[in-house]
């Protein structure tokens, strides 16, 4: 790992993070705070101080494994209200005990907060933007800005789309209900002369090899990737 964060001392990155899982309070802050990098998370304010699970790990837990991942996706194509009643009714028809997952606290989000890691908004409940009605992306963030005020936190005005899916009517949303900045989970370098409610982030994992870290970072990998998987689609046919 520490060659892995010599390259982010070498070049301007912030670290973002998605969902906000506890694993990042255990065992990321710890590093970025020892390395003083700068990071954004973007929590889900519905889970705070809960034992909620976030809504696709449960979907996987009540279908198993091979079906529940592929059903994720599938959910991830429809309209919110479908998903909301689809995963009630699976709850209601299961015999499987209720899933709890341990979630970020309050006083967890304060002590990063306060160690200069930029608390952010992912939404209230984790929908798809681009599959909500008006009503329901203003509710979305009309309740998690009431979360991020309640508690002192102060990133509300950054967000990041759940799953990066975002349509015009999500982003004027965005807008008019005072978010400044929003990111998207494409895979690309970011233009920072672009539209702010359309930013670009890359894309890496805790299982990354320093290798493909630095060509990531170097935005070569963004570029090669519909390359292969064109071809991959030409060599199928």
């Amino acid at each position: 790992l520490s060659k892995h964060f010599q390259l982010f001392d070498k070049n301007s990155i912030a670290v973002t993070v998605d969902d906000g899982d506890i694993s990042f309070y255990n065992y990321m802050f710890p590093l970025l705070k020892q390395r003083n990098i700068p990071a954004i998370l973007f929590i889900i304010t519905e889970l705070i101080d809960t034992n909620i699970p976030f809504w696709w790990d449960e979907l996987v837990y009540l279908l198993g494994d091979a079906e529940g991942e592929k059903k994720v996706w599938e959910v991830k194509s429809w309209l919110n209200k479908d998903r909301v009643e689809y995963l009630e009714k699976l709850r209601e028809l299961s015999d499987k005990p209720r899933l709890e997952q341990v979630q970020l606290t309050t006083e967890q989000l304060l002590e990063m907060q306060q160690a200069g890691v930029i608390i952010a908004n992912h939404s209230h409940t984790h929908p798809m933007f681009d599959k909500c009605t008006a009503e329901e992306l203003k509710q979305e963030l009309q309740n998690s800005k009431a979360f991020f005020q309640k508690h002192g936190l102060n990133g509300y005005e950054l967000l990041a789309y759940p799953n990066g899916n975002v349509n015009l009517l999500a982003e004027e949303i965005a807008k008019q209900e005072g978010i400044k900045y929003a990111f998207l989970f494409d895979h690309q370098l970011s233009d920072l002369s672009g539209n702010p409610y359309r930013i670009s982030r890359l894309s890496v994992t805790d299982q990354i090899s320093i290798g493909k870290m630095r060509f990531i970072l170097s935005g070569f990998h963004s570029k090669l990737l519909p390359l292969r998987k064109k071809l991959y689609n030409m060599l199928k046919r």
